[in-house]
């Protein structure tokens, strides 16, 4: 059982870490394209806040030993 929670909790860490990947594509494609000075300052905060939560979630996934093929690495 434990190590199926294990499991449970790398595939909920490794798809948290895809969905920040695709939020952040979203994020710094908007940034790219707003010529709003509010808007740009949104988008600025936005991203920020995902590199934070992506830093996160890879750290967790590094202290499980996770690996996960196909990762872009986020600048």
């Amino acid at each position: 059982m434990h190590k199926r929670k294990k499991t449970t909790e790398g595939e909920a860490i490794l798809s948290a870490i895809y969905a920040i990947q695709l939020e952040l594509r979203r994020a710094q494609a908007g940034f790219q394209d707003e010529t709003d000075e509010a808007l740009i300052d949104s988008y600025i905060y936005e991203i920020i806040s995902l590199h934070k939560k992506y830093e996160y979630y890879l750290r967790r996934a590094k202290e499980l030993g996770l690996a996960a093929t196909g990762c872009a690495k986020i600048s």
